[in-house]
């Protein structure tokens, strides 16, 4: 099977281009001697640790107006298109927002990178065999080796207590209902729209916390799978120029993200604090280029 997933940036993935500093980004020593983190084990035999890339191509682009960003993922590999530093983390590791990211320095999201990553078929037809979530799971600590490598990435987790969301059910909600049994999974989640059949709201955390700059944690107490339609509008409240606006007319007229769940299904984003894991950076270095 090959999917694409073509992104539309959310506002916590936002390419900031400036002029770049000079790498290495070298935390102090005290920083660089904590360990890094393993990537967590699938719940199965397999072992992460015998999946890897058997071709890796990182090279520096210049990113263009216009230009198409993205990642094409196939059964043996995977081809990104401009990616910065930021975002590859992003895909490597579980993580939401991006406070949840800690001393990656700006010079080091303002440079973007081709990445192609190709397994040999025997890798490729051993990962194929497994579970959707184990496959993710490998696929995460494959990229986290190759930021390791290419990168000189070092990375430690800790959790720390910071601001999020809670999803809660308000008075009268929740105003949707649970797909009948037999209906076919079938929904999409794509720029300022989620909608479909059998989705359950654990299912659409992620995308809830890109969009709202904070980790969204469900409070809401339901654990079916539901038909619903979520739409709002991406750019409320960013102030951006009438000209890039304009050029998505499909969301004028659309609310932003917070009133839209409470007017079309019934939750809400309820500020608060608790524990996120965060991801410190303490050492990276320009890649080695081939």
């Amino acid at each position: 099977m090959t999917c694409s997933k073509l992104r539309s940036l959310p506002p916590h993935c936002a390419l900031i281009v400036s002029a770049a500093t000079c790498f290495p980004l070298i935390l102090p020593a005290s920083a660089q001697d904590k360990p890094v983190t393993p990537a967590p084990a699938p719940a199965s035999s397999a072992n992460p640790a015998t999946f890897s890339y058997d071709v890796v191509s990182i090279k520096p682009i210049k990113l263009e107006p216009g230009m198409s960003l993205g990642t094409s993922i196939t059964d043996d590999g995977f081809t990104s298109r401009a990616d910065s530093l930021m975002s590859l983390i992003f895909q490597a590791y579980p993580i939401l927002t991006s406070d949840q990211i800690v001393g990656l320095q700006q010079s080091a999201m303002a440079e973007f990178y081709s990445v192609q990553a190709k397994m040999d078929e025997e890798t490729a037809a051993a990962l194929k065999k497994l579970p959707q979530d184990q496959q993710q799971e490998i696929r995460h600590s494959m990229l986290q080796a190759v930021l390791a490598d290419r990168f000189n990435l070092k990375v430690h987790k800790e959790t720390r207590e910071l601001p999020i969301y809670n999803l809660v059910i308000i008075k009268n909600g929740p105003k949707f209902k649970e797909t009948p049994t037999g209906k076919e999974d079938n929904f999409n989640m794509g720029w300022g729209e989620i909608t479909g059949d059998g989705i359950a709201l654990g299912q659409i955390l992620g995308m809830l916390s890109g969009y709202a700059r904070r980790y969204v944690v469900d409070k809401t107490g339901l654990t079916g799978k539901y038909t619903f339609s979520l739409k709002w509008n991406p750019f409320e409240g960013q102030n951006l120029p009438t000209a890039v606006s304009d050029q998505y007319p499909q969301f004028r007229g659309r609310p932003d993200l917070f009133i839209a769940l409470e007017e079309q299904l019934g939750l809400k984003l309820e500020p608060a604090k608790g524990p996120v894991d965060t991801f410190i950076i303490d050492h990276v270095e320009r890649p080695t280029e081939n």
